[in-house]
């Protein structure tokens, strides 16, 4: 039997716990609870109004500061640069936001978590 799609998965939750085992990572994972400025300018993801409508659905989940906000980032592109082969592959990166702004962009802080290859894209089909 061959299988329709084929994904590959690259565990998050091994990497997030590291995050949290340096004392200046960890420290820096409170940014946005702790050192943020409320003076209504968009500076980074908890300034802007998802993430205040995230919290007012969900109080206990924005009641603690360490509970980790991910944004999930996808583009398909064709490895081989040949247009004519119908093959792609779709990475799937996850990023902290609860990182300050000056570190949750980095590419350190930007995680490979999935790999979706094959000859289509999955369009809206990919379910978080």
């Amino acid at each position: 039997m061959i299988p329709k799609k084929v994904l590959r998965y690259f565990p998050l939750i091994p990497r997030l716990k590291r995050m949290y085992m340096s004392s200046h990572t960890s420290e820096k994972m409170r940014w946005h609870g702790v050192m943020r400025k409320n003076d209504d300018t968009l500076r980074h993801p908890a300034d802007g109004e998802a993430w205040k409508s995230f919290d007012r659905s969900f109080p206990d989940f924005a009641a603690d500061i360490r509970n980790v906000r991910l944004g999930l980032a996808t583009d398909g592109f064709n490895p081989t640069g040949n247009m004519n082969l119908s093959y792609s592959i779709w990475p799937v990166i996850v990023v902290v936001y609860n990182l300050p702004p000056w570190m949750c962009m980095k590419k350190g802080f930007s995680m490979l978590t999935l790999l979706i290859p094959g000859r289509y894209s999955p369009g809206k089909c990919l379910d978080v």
